[in-house]
């Protein structure tokens, strides 16, 4: 049988965001990590959620059946928080997203693990292949990781220079699960914004 477990990238320190933790920012009374957390519970085994030591207190008051990894070396770079996630996290694939994503459901997670055909499967929004929301098998995902950042490599974008992906478009996703399931909030404004218009 295969296992399923998800990702959360939740340990950088979105500095645009301004002096608190863009995670814990409420968005429909909720804070952001649990919007992202939520959905993939609902579809996957076990969530792993990557974050700084410092922010462990603030997420266990808020998320339930969740594992940390700390993050050993913080201000890494996101692909150092993927790989402290993935270290020792026993599944066959693993859904990969971050906390500042409030609106992707649950449903594109399981079509993205249903679709899965090859090392990953991927969101293309403009051009470019996105690494999140995307579904890899664990250990292409794991050899992908690992190599780049034996390069030096921080971007997260890297990691799918070492991995064999199939794409699907944002429109096509954007058609089945709504305009915004895609948003990413950066910054209070882009908060403010989502929240307006969804």
């Amino acid at each position: 049988m295969n296992t399923r477990a998800g990702i959360v990238l939740a340990g950088g320190f979105a500095r645009r965001f301004g002096e608190r933790d863009k995670t814990l920012a409420e968005f429909r009374g909720r804070p952001l990590i649990v919007h992202a957390v939520e959905p993939l519970q609902a579809v996957v085994e076990r969530v792993v959620v990557s974050c700084r030591r410092e922010q462990l207190s603030a997420f266990e008051t808020v998320l339930s059946d969740v594992d940390y990894r700390p993050d050993p070396t913080p201000d890494e770079g996101p692909l150092a928080g993927l790989d402290a996630a993935l270290d020792g996290l026993e599944a066959d694939t693993v859904a990969v997203t971050t906390a500042d994503r409030p609106l992707v459901p649950a449903g594109l997670y399981r079509s993205l693990f249903e679709s899965l055909s090859s090392e990953g499967i991927v969101i293309r929004a403009d051009g470019i292949d996105q690494p999140v929301p995307a579904v890899f098998d664990a250990m292409a995902l794991r050899t992908a990781v690992t190599e780049q950042r034996s390069r030096g490599t921080r971007r997260l974008r890297a990691a799918l220079d070492a991995i064999e992906y199939t794409t699907i478009t944002s429109e096509s996703v954007e058609q089945r699960w709504g305009s915004h399931v895609l948003a990413d909030v950066n910054t209070p404004a882009d908060l403010t914004r989502l929240d307006e218009k969804t």
